[in-house]
C-alpha cells in the first residue's frame, strides 16, 4: 500500500513508480505515475452497470483504464496520480448512481 490510511472503500496496488520517494524525482518531469485502486461499488452488479461506471470513470483526465467485476462489485482504475485524484474517481462513482464502499480485507 502506498498510504497509511486509504479513503474508504479504495485499496491501493503497488504502481510502476511511487510519487513519495525522492529517488523517483529526477525523471519524472514528463512522466505518468501510474497508480492502480481497488474500489467497492455497492449495485455494480450487471454489465449495463460495469457499463455506467466505466464511462464516467474513462472521461476522467489522467484515467488509463478501468476494470470492473460486476459479481464482486468491484472497479479497478489505472490513473496517473499528477492528473487526477481518488476523490475525482469517487465523485465519478457517486455521480453514476453507485457507491462506493468498504473493502472487507
Amino acid at each position: 500500500m502506498l498510504d497509511d490510511a486509504p479513503e474508504a472503500g479504495t485499496k491501493r496496488e503497488d504502481n510502476l513508480m511511487d510519487p513519495a520517494d525522492p529517488h523517483n524525482l529526477h525523471d519524472t518531469a514528463d512522466h505518468a505515475v501510474l497508480e492502480r485502486i481497488e474500489i467497492a461499488t455497492e449495485g455494480n452488479d450487471c454489465d449495463k452497470c460495469v457499463r455506467a461506471l466505466r464511462e464516467p470513470l474513462m472521461r476522467i483526465s489522467g484515467v488509463r483504464e478501468v476494470k470492473a467485476d460486476p459479481d464482486a462489485e468491484r472497479v479497478w482504475v489505472t490513473f496517473d496520480a499528477r492528473r487526477t485524484h481518488v476523490p475525482d474517481l469517487h465523485d465519478a462513482i457517486l455521480r453514476s448512481g453507485y457507491k462506493p464502499a468498504p473493502i472487507a480485507e
